[in-house]
């Protein structure tokens, strides 16, 4: 790990690593912005200090599909399209921004989702947000200019986008652009929605309405925010069906899931759980799902956490029933040679076994564990699961290479 600490306004450079994607070594940066107490990640290839013109990604986070392997929209392909212009280039830059859901968080974008569903695609992604009160993009990129300035880069960005907002904002905050290339991808069923809204708001895009859409297998209601009965500090935001594709090489095709987001008032953040088939279940297999925040760039081999939620989405198709708590670790301890906050990933197990048992109607959860064997977390999950008033079946094991 490179020690080499530097800070730009509010930007501090905590660390940095090499980092092996799918599409070559790159270096990783990691800058943590004080004020918004948020990371961003730079990936980094070649002599970024030269003054010729430098190929760039300014790519916002979307956890559904970078982590949960979500096909509703485009972004973990932009990502990696990025990547390989940049690898295919042998030099360039990508800042990756924690700002999900346009800049107005994970919340906005759960109920985005579930608006438009709910509308059986009358509303588009900007129809919900302008309904929230909420403008069309939050989004910042000051933390651009001062990572810019942490890594010695003072080249025209030659920006990877289709969006000429981002030009015009980055344009506005002084950072030099030589121009633009395109990431245009094409359209599937799942997405072909998403993308022509941003066509018609002005992206650089061909996606029209035209074409097969995928329909989800229930219809969505719009949910008022409400606490859970018995946990009074865990409140429900919003749901929705999200497509869910398995990345292990096994069949692509996507699985239904429903997103639940909730507001954790005791600790201040957001808890997420992914359903899957009926929720009438007379038993569901029950998983801990951790989520690792620098395997949302794929490297020649998926991540342990990835190959565990392809294992566990398998794992609920087969059984036909199942429920993930997702424990978010976003502290980059690994990078920072720090120490992870409290247990594995700053999990509590009076919260995540209150939302198990919310979800498991049929009152009879297999727990899904890592394993074997069990580990201490574990045990106190099972415990945490039976206090909850849930009847406990043998665990069952991943086997995950």
């Amino acid at each position: 790990m490179s020690a080499t600490h530097a800070l730009a306004g509010t930007l501090l450079r905590a660390g940095g690593c090499a980092i092996d994607t799918r599409h070559g070594p790159f270096t990783l940066h990691v800058c943590q912005d004080l004020t918004r107490r948020t990371y961003l990640l730079v990936l980094a290839l070649g002599d970024v200090t030269t003054p010729a013109p430098l190929l760039a990604r300014v790519h916002s986070s979307c956890v559904t599909s970078e982590t949960y392997g979500g096909c509703d929209c485009d972004c973990s392909e932009q990502l990696d399209a990025a990547l390989a212009a940049i690898a295919a280039a042998g030099r360039g830059v990508v800042f990756y921004l924690d700002q999900e859901g346009r800049g107005a968080g994970f919340v906005a974008k759960v109920r985005d989702r579930m608006l438009v569903q709910a509308s059986r695609g009358r509303l588009t992604t900007f129809d919900a947000y302008a309904q929230m009160g909420l403008a069309d993009d939050l989004r910042s990129y000051e933390a651009v200019a001062a990572a810019r300035e942490l890594l010695g880069i003072a080249a025209p960005l030659m920006l990877l986008t289709n969006n000429p907002e981002k030009l015009a904002r980055l344009s506005a905050l002084g950072v030099p652009l030589a121009g633009s290339v395109g990431l245009a991808l094409p359209p599937s069923p799942f997405n072909r929605h998403y993308l022509a809204a941003k066509a018609d708001a002005g992206h650089w895009l061909t996606a029209g309405a035209d074409g097969v859409e995928a329909e989800p297998p229930e219809p969505v209601e719009t949910i008022v925010p409400h606490a859970l009965v018995g946990a009074a500090s865990l409140v429900r935001l919003g749901a929705y069906w999200l497509p869910v594709r398995a990345y292990d090489g096994g069949d692509p095709a996507p699985h239904w899931f429903r997103l639940h987001a909730y507001a954790d008032l005791a600790s201040g953040r957001e808890r997420v759980v992914l359903t899957y088939g009926e929720a009438t279940a007379t038993s569901a297999l029950v998983r801990w799902q951790c989520e690792a925040l620098l395997e949302r760039v794929a490297g020649h081999e998926r991540g342990i956490e990835q190959r565990r939620w392809s294992a566990t989405v398998r794992a609920f198709v087969e059984h036909g029933a199942g429920v993930a708590v997702m424990i978010a670790d976003e502290s980059c301890a690994a990078i920072l040679a720090a120490e992870s906050p409290t247990g594995a990933a700053g999990d509590d197990e009076v919260a995540t076994s209150a939302l198990a048992r919310h979800h498991v109607a049929g009152g009879v959860a297999i727990p899904l564990l890592d394993g074997p064997p069990a580990s201490m977390s574990d045990d106190g999950r099972l415990r945490g699961l039976a206090v909850a008033g849930l009847r406990l079946a043998s665990p069952r094991f991943l086997l995950v290479a």
